[in-house]
C-alpha cells in the first residue's frame, strides 16, 4: 500500500510542481492516519530507502562553488555568465548547512546561512528572514530537483503568509 501511494506521489511530481506538493501534503495525512508496521530485522520500507538516498546525494553537493547560470521565471529563460549585474552563488556544508550569497555589479548584497531539511523525496532548504524577504512572501523553499558532480537544478518556491504557493521558477548552477 505504501509503495502505492509513494509511486502515485512520484508520477504526479512530473506533471506539475505545485501539484506534487499538495499532493506530498495530502500523502503525508494519509500515512499519519495509517497503522505503524513494526520494525523486522533486515527489512527496509520504501520511505526509510529514499531518505537515506538522498543523505547520500546530498554529498555530491558539499564541496567547492554552485554558480547560478540560468533561471527559467514563467517560460522566460535568463542567462548568468560573468558580464552579468546579478551572481548568485551556493556552498553546502558537511554539518548540513548551505550558504547562499548573492551579488550585485560584483558587490555581495545578501549572505543566508540555513538548515538543509529532507522530506520524503527532496532535499531543501528554506529562507524565512523578514528583513530579505518581499513583504507578501512568509518564505522561499529552494528544492533540489536534480544534482550530479557538474550541474544541479532547483526550484524555488514562495509562499504567502498563509502557506499558500504563490509561485516559483526554476534555477540552474554549475561547479
Amino acid at each position: 500500500m505504501r509503495v502505492m501511494i509513494i509511486i502515485a506521489i512520484i508520477a504526479s511530481t512530473l506533471l506539475q510542481t505545485g501539484h506534487y506538493i499538495q499532493s506530498a501534503r495530502e500523502a503525508q495525512q494519509i500515512m499519519d492516519q495509517m497503522e505503524v508496521l513494526p520494525d523486522v530485522e533486515g527489512v527496509e520500507t520504501v520511505v526509510d530507502t529514499v531518505v537515506e538516498d538522498d543523505r547520500n546525494d546530498y554529498d555530491v553537493l558539499i564541496g567547492g562553488e554552485w554558480k547560478l547560470y540560468m533561471a527559467d521565471m514563467d517560460g522566460e529563460i535568463q542567462y548568468f555568465d560573468e558580464d552579468s549585474s546579478f551572481d548568485m552563488k551556493l556552498e553546502f556544508n558537511d554539518d548540513q548547512t548551505v550558504y547562499l550569497y548573492e551579488f550585485t555589479d560584483g558587490v555581495q548584497t545578501l549572505f543566508l546561512d540555513m538548515d538543509i531539511e529532507y522530506d520524503d523525496i527532496y532535499v531543501s532548504f528554506i529562507c524565512d528572514d523578514p528583513d530579505v524577504l518581499p513583504a507578501n512572501i512568509a518564505y522561499e523553499e529552494y528544492m533540489v530537483l536534480y544534482s550530479d558532480e557538474d550541474i544541479m537544478n532547483i526550484y524555488l518556491m514562495f509562499y504567502s503568509e498563509g502557506g499558500y504557493l504563490e509561485g516559483g521558477y526554476s534555477l540552474y548552477f554549475e561547479r
